[in-house]
């Protein structure tokens, strides 16, 4: 019987956890559209106004979370703090972007400061919603595979809604491909590091740094076929962090106690410290 009740109240947090997602994703885009009024880029949306959207979505998520007492989010230090060597490869791409932006001058503009507020909150938001909220529940109620899956999909999947601001069907199916991807490698992280904070900071960068690089852009129309090299380009980048988020999970060891976020210690071996 107390298995009985252990699951149905795992899969009423499950229901609750996906329309918690739901409506902040609904805010989200509901909020972005009424500021903007018309389609433009997300260039442009970034770097000129607040993202008030997600503000009021990350408020929202903080508020349920609250209410139902969830304390599993991940708002933690890393167990083990040598985990946070697992951060080795986005960490490198964020200095080679990072390094393209200061040699083209993107970093030296008046955007800044938005771009930075925006990502920052977008970071906070999405990882909230995503390796928080729906993780949180998922994991409670789903074997790792289907589990790990729906959420990375889910991930995904929201970002073909960016077409309510762009216009563009194309080039959001590209950003959402490339969202599952880097959403593989962000949860990877987020289970081996037992903490939602370290990923959160990496998602806000990764955002700070591609959004600065393509700072200044006009918000044209794309030429025909754009998406097509956008794509090839997404793989080209985020095809190695899928593969890397897909290696840090690979077997049960090193993603002991993804259902709790206990520390059971099972990086005894250097072997399995990455």
């Amino acid at each position: 019987m107390k298995g009985d009740a252990g699951m149905n109240a795992a899969n009423k947090r499950l229901g609750i956890a996906l329309l918690t997602v739901a409506v902040s994703v609904t805010l989200t885009m509901w909020i972005a559209t009424l500021q903007t009024q018309s389609t433009m880029s997300l260039q442009e949306m970034v770097t000129r106004h607040p993202a008030w959207g997600v503000a009021s979505a990350a408020l929202f998520l903080m508020l349920v979370t609250w209410i139902m007492g969830w304390r599993d989010m991940g708002f933690k230090r890393p167990e083990p703090m040598s985990s946070l060597g697992l951060l080795w490869l986005p960490a490198l791409y964020l200095v080679v972007l990072g390094t393209i932006g200061v040699l083209t001058g993107r970093f030296h503009t008046a955007a800044m400061l938005m771009v930075l507020l925006n990502t920052a909150m977008v970071g906070f938001s999405e990882e909230l919603a995503f390796r928080g909220v729906l993780w949180g529940a998922v994991r409670k109620t789903l074997p790792f595979w289907p589990g790990f899956l729906l959420v990375s999909l889910a991930f995904g999947s929201v970002h073909i809604l960016n077409t309510l601001i762009t216009g563009e069907f194309g080039a959001a199916g590209v950003q959402a491909l490339n969202a599952f991807m880097s959403g593989v490698a962000y949860l990877a992280i987020r289970i081996r590091t037992r903490s939602i904070i370290p990923i959160m900071v990496i998602h806000a960068a990764w955002d700070f740094v591609v959004f600065m690089i393509g700072s200044g852009a006009q918000g044209a129309a794309p030429e025909p076929g754009l998406w097509q090299q956008q794509l090839l380009g997404g793989l080209a980048l985020v095809g190695p962090l899928f593969i890397y988020g897909l290696w840090l999970v690979r077997n049960e060891r090193v993603r002991a106690g993804w259902r709790d976020d206990s520390f059971n210690a099972p990086f005894s071996s250097a072997g399995e410290k990455a």
